[in-house]
C-alpha cells in the first residue's frame, strides 16, 4: 500500500491540476465577456447606429412639439365651435347600473371628460382623440414629406453639380484605368495616350505601347 506521503504527493497533484484548469476557464470566460464587450463598443460607435440614436431622440422631441401645437393651439380653435375640448368629445355607448351621476346614451350625457365617465362605469367611444391622432399623423407626415424633398432636390442638385463640372479623368484604351487627363502615359499598363488634335508639343509620345517600344 502506498504510504502516506504519496497519497498527499498525489492529492496536491490533483488539487493543482484542478486549480489550473478552473484558471484556464475563468481565462477563457474573461476572454470570451472582453471580446463580447469589444464588438458591443464596435457596434454601439458605428456611424448608422449614432444616427438611428440621434434621429430617435429628435423624432420624440419633435412628436412632443407637434402634439403639443396641436393639444394647446388646435384643439382650443375647435373648442370654440364645439364648446368643447377636442380630448373630451367622446359618446357614451353603455351605461353602467351602478352609475351615480345620471348616465345617459349617446352625446347628451352629463360628463365633462373621458375620465369622468369611464369613473362612473360608461363605455365611452372616444372619436376625439382619434381626431387628435389624425391630426397629429397628418402634420408629422407632411413636415416629414417637406424635409424628404428638401433634402433630395439638395442632393439632387449636389449629383447635377458634379456631373457638369469637367472631367479630370481619362480612361486607358489598353487598360481601361482612370488616368489624369493629361497624363502622356497610362499609370497601370505604361501604353502612351494618343496625342491631342492640336497638341505640336513633342511630349506626346507615339500612341503604342510602351512595352513593344524598342
Amino acid at each position: 500500500m502506498p504510504d502516506e506521503g504519496q497519497r498527499h504527493k498525489r492529492l496536491n497533484d490533483i488539487a493543482e491540476r484542478m486549480e489550473m484548469r478552473l484558471e484556464a476557464g475563468a481565462l477563457k470566460t474573461a476572454e470570451a465577456t472582453m471580446s463580447l464587450g469589444a464588438a458591443f463598443f464596435a457596434f454601439i460607435n458605428r456611424g448608422s447606429v449614432v444616427d438611428l440614436a440621434i434621429g430617435i431622440v429628435v423624432g420624440g422631441a419633435f412628436t412632443s412639439i407637434v402634439q403639443s401645437f396641436v393639444n394647446d393651439l388646435i384643439s382650443p380653435i375647435i373648442g370654440l365651435a364645439t364648446q368643447k375640448n377636442l380630448n373630451n368629445m367622446f359618446l357614451i355607448i353603455h351605461c353602467s347600473a351602478n352609475s351615480t351621476l345620471g348616465c345617459r346614451k349617446g352625446s347628451d350625457h352629463p360628463y365633462g371628460t373621458v375620465l369622468q365617465a369611464t369613473t362612473d362605469g360608461a363605455a365611452t367611444w372616444n372619436y376625439g382623440n382619434f381626431l387628435t391622432s389624425v391630426i397629429n399623423f397628418l402634420l408629422i407626415s407632411s413636415i416629414m414629406f417637406l424635409l424628404v424633398q428638401l433634402y433630395s432636390n439638395a442632393f439632387l442638385k449636389t449629383l447635377k453639380k458634379t456631373d457638369s463640372a469637367p472631367k479630370k479623368t481619362k480612361p486607358c484604351s489598353q487598360c481601361f484605368e482612370q488616368c489624369h487627363f493629361e497624363a502622356i502615359k497610362c499609370k497601370c499598363c505604361l501604353s502612351f495616350f494618343p496625342p491631342k488634335p492640336d497638341a505640336s508639343s513633342p511630349r506626346y509620345g507615339p500612341a503604342e505601347n510602351n512595352n513593344s517600344a524598342k
